[in-house]
């Protein structure tokens, strides 16, 4: 990097050492909501909080286009065990050996932080006289850790309309390790229901155990139903049961009537959110060809949501497959520039799932991932990025932009 941004390493570490202490848990993201939008204030930028409390700025341009939206989300998961994080608080953020420790610094405030110092210096240039051909839109955004992109949508869907902002283009800030990642598989959580017959667990024979007619369910779930896998570029097809639930459970000596199978299904095109439940139900309804006793239905799992604004929905646990063309103007574009600054990109996919689901899979607006934090430190203890790294991203970002717009990049050294 040179040294313009070299100089932002302690006013970056600052803004993301505050960000780490917002301690924004799904659900909880006001002070790191706050963090932004104060920020975006103290430089003049058009700014709100919407009512499911995602923060919002905007550059706005000359109206040619295209209209950007550097975009992540704010929210974080648990901390986990204390001791694992050693001499490190997870919530206080600490600087060393270059680097920063801190829960949800690598997934992703870092990177969030990095865009943001991007859209500050674009914002720089344009009190400087140069003029944006489109709009600049900042987004921090709300509850994308339980996987349901409850937030995205919501932008999407009112915000971005009752504001009169139209988006030709995101920057997503998830970690990528500093190459251009095109998208993911999708995934859906599966609820399998089986049903029984509750009954005194000292006469098994008056019940019917949902827990043994589950068991040729939980097993063909090993096996993906016995059925062929899907490659794609974006990774093969998978499924792993992520819990079991039996009601009335082990507080009573029942029988049990109900079991409910949870299973993590991610998958790739051809297949669809339909196929993946069709899949299964062709599994029950053959075990019900030949059992009479077997009930069972399948369907996606729904959580109930409240933000930290009151507003509250009830939402698919599904982030659906999405991909943006490797030969798209912008991924080349981006690519390009990268490696003038010396950064050296690769195209890839990320194997979790993020809010490019809404903005590309759902509302098929090209969207490209790019953040210089290393996913493997995702959700981990110690959890830490490069500081020098993430101040390639804040360059990386402001060259890309400054090429999107005409601007002149030199202004910046």
């Amino acid at each position: 990097m040179n040294n313009y941004f070299a100089g932002l390493k302690d006013s970056w570490v600052e803004f993301a050492s505050k960000a780490i202490s917002a301690r924004s848990l799904s659900g909880e993201e006001k002070q790191c909501a706050d963090l932004f939008l104060e920020a975006m204030k103290e430089i003049g930028v058009e700014c709100f909080r919407d009512e499911c409390g995602n923060a919002v700025g905007i550059i706005r341009g000359e109206g040619k286009g295209p209209n950007v939206l550097l975009t992540g989300h704010m929210d974080v998961v648990p901390a986990g065990n204390p001791e694992a994080w050693g001499e490190y608080d997870p919530f206080q953020g600490t600087v060393c050996d270059g680097k920063l420790y801190g829960r949800g610094i690598s997934d992703m405030l870092g990177g969030l932080s990095s865009a943001f110092f991007a859209f500050k210096e674009i914002k720089k240039a344009v009190d400087n006289g140069e003029k944006l051909t489109g709009d600049l839109v900042f987004a921090g955004i709300v509850q994308e850790e339980p996987a349901e992109s409850l937030g995205a949508i919501y932008l999407l869907e009112h915000t971005f309309p009752e504001h009169n902002i139209h988006i030709d283009l995101v920057y997503l800030a998830e970690p990528s390790k500093g190459n251009i990642c095109l998208g993911h598989r999708g995934k859906v959580e599966l609820v399998i229901d089986v049903h029984g017959k509750v009954a005194h667990s000292s006469t098994p024979q008056d019940g019917i155990s949902a827990m043994e007619k589950a068991l040729p369910l939980i097993e063909a779930s090993f096996h993906n139903f016995y059925e062929p896998s899907l490659s794609h570029p974006a990774g093969n097809t998978s499924m792993a049961i992520t819990d079991v639930a039996l009601t009335p459970g082990r507080k009573y000596s029942c029988i049990p009537d109900l079991c409910e199978i949870r299973i993590d299904r991610r998958y790739v095109p051809p297949m669809t959110l339909e196929d993946t439940i069709a899949q299964v139900q062709r599994f029950i309804d053959a075990l019900a060809e030949k059992d009479k006793e077997f009930k069972a239905e399948v369907h996606p799992g729904y959580n109930h949501r409240v933000c930290y604004t009151g507003y509250e929905s009830d939402v698919p646990k599904h982030h659906p497959f999405w991909a943006v063309d490797p030969d798209n103007e912008y991924v080349k574009l981006s690519c390009r520039v990268l490696e003038s600054l010396g950064q050296h990109p690769k195209k890839d996919y990320w194997q979790f799932g993020t809010d490019g689901s809404a903005f590309c899979g759902i509302y098929g607006i090209p969207t490209i991932g790019y953040s210089c934090a290393d996913d493997e430190q995702a959700h981990q203890a110690k959890e830490h990025v490069v500081i020098d790294d993430m101040l390639d991203c804040v360059e990386g970002y402001t060259a890309i932009l400054c090429e999107i717009y005409g601007l002149d990049f030199s202004q910046f050294s």
